[in-house]
């Protein structure tokens, strides 16, 4: 299956060439949650805050289908 990505903030460095925010394409095998995908693009899970599946807030154990849109942003901090 195929999904398109959305990388926020500070987690555009595991994915070189890439902006906040523009999309790229993963291929997946069927069946893939997005714990699947976090690996797939090697970032560490607590690196990962907030993952929409379709502008849905959703858990890392959630299923992907093919052609789903994910975004994904790190925990942020301020002061």
């Amino acid at each position: 299956m195929r999904v398109t990505v959305k990388l926020f903030a500070t987690l555009v460095r595991f994915k070189d060439g890439t902006r906040a925010g523009k999309p790229f394409e993963v291929d997946l095998p069927d069946a893939s949650i997005v714990r699947d995908l976090i690996d797939h693009l090697k970032i560490p899970p607590e690196e990962t805050h907030v993952v929409f599946v379709n502008n849905i807030i959703v858990e890392n154990d959630s299923k992907l289908k093919d052609g789903d849109v994910v975004g994904m942003f790190p925990p942020v901090g301020g002061g």
